[in-house]
């Protein structure tokens, strides 16, 4: 069985009947959303939110309904994949851009979990991946004169369309791409980045989730942020051909 599909049904073992449950993006989130799916013609009851449009076609296309998240303030639930998450359970969410709309769900949520395999688990974030920053966007030539003074040597660019116009978000914001030689220390990061007006979020979630499910080809490992504090608290065998 493909890996992504198992650290999906382990993490959909901690769903409950009659709870809300939000779902981000990514190919795992849509095999969560397959079990979700066959549960729900079982007689389980969720109410469903997603921050993205992608989950939210392949949820509406099986007949199952994705509700206006506009229109709540909590979620029992929230999962999501990443591009990387460290040890601390800090992640880079850089590819798609929708990290605006995914945090604030992870926000509402009681639980916000991280799915991820082996391969994007790494003892510290590195600079595989760019910082992305949704900018508002007449701000974006102050703020790319000010990243670059705040972080010496970054090589931050405004994100292009196929159309060479900028991407742009579900809000009708741009995007501006940070590259390190060096990534810098996280905290400062989140703190610098955030601070400068006209940013409106950033791709780095710091310190926000509270579990991740781990996988690899023997077992998939849980791990949870207790009083600041990460901790494995169990594995689960599974079996990859």
């Amino acid at each position: 069985m493909e890996l992504r599909k198992e650290i999906a049904r382990v993490a959909f073992t901690l769903i409950r009947n009659n709870s809300s449950v939000g779902l981000g993006d990514g190919s795992t989130i849509l095999f969560l959303a397959e079990y979700i799916i066959e549960a729900i013609r079982k007689e389980l009851t969720l109410q469903l939110f997603t921050s993205s449009v992608q989950t939210q076609n392949f949820l509406e296309k099986k007949g199952i309904s994705v509700k206006d998240f506009s229109t709540i303030n909590n979620l029992d639930q929230y999962f999501d994949g990443c591009d990387q998450v460290d040890r601390q359970l800090n992640a880079f969410k850089s590819g798609s851009g929708i990290h605006t709309t995914e945090k604030l769900l992870a926000s509402m949520a009681d639980k916000f979990f991280l799915l991820a395999d082996d391969s994007k688990f790494v003892t510290r974030l590195e600079n595989k991946f760019p910082l992305v920053l949704e900018v508002l966007p007449p701000a974006t030539a102050y703020i790319l004169d000010e990243i670059k003074y705040v972080f010496p040597g970054i090589l931050a660019t405004l994100r292009m369309s196929e159309n060479n116009i900028p991407a742009s978000t579900r809000y009708g914001n741009w995007l501006v791409d940070c590259k390190f030689s060096r990534l810098p220390a996280l905290k400062m990061l989140h703190t610098h980045c955030k601070s400068i007006p006209g940013v409106v979020e950033t791709s780095l979630f710091y310190k926000m989730a509270s579990g991740a499910f781990i996988g690899g080809r023997r077992e998939v490992r849980r791990f949870e942020r207790n009083n600041n504090r990460v901790n494995l608290i169990k594995k689960y065998p599974v079996s990859i051909e």
